[in-house]
């Protein structure tokens, strides 16, 4: 199964994670950024876009492009337990 990652995205990614200080958390088949951000109060906010993808595309590339558009809660990318992108994710904003 690895072959079929492309390995320089994956690349882009870990260098991407490392270089801005992302913490990207894998559990039951979802890779998971955020909830909540620090200084939070309150309840989270209501469920956000969900959105579909190429299948090699990652948390480098979608993060920013979220994050341009509002500040994110939560930002859950679908994984294989193999580790591949499942295509689709789920964006949760402070606000709407």
């Amino acid at each position: 199964w690895t072959d079929s990652i492309n390995q320089a995205n994956k690349r882009a990614l870990l260098a991407w994670a490392k270089e801005s200080g992302i913490d990207l958390v894998q559990i039951n088949g979802q890779r998971r950024y955020g909830g909540p951000p620090p200084g939070w109060v309150g309840d989270p906010p209501p469920a956000g876009p969900e959105g579909f993808m190429p299948q090699d595309v990652y948390e480098n590339v979608l993060i920013p492009l979220c994050q341009s558009v509002g500040k994110l809660y939560e930002f859950r990318l679908m994984m294989t337990f193999s580790g591949l992108n499942r295509g689709f994710a789920y964006a949760k904003y402070s606000n709407r």
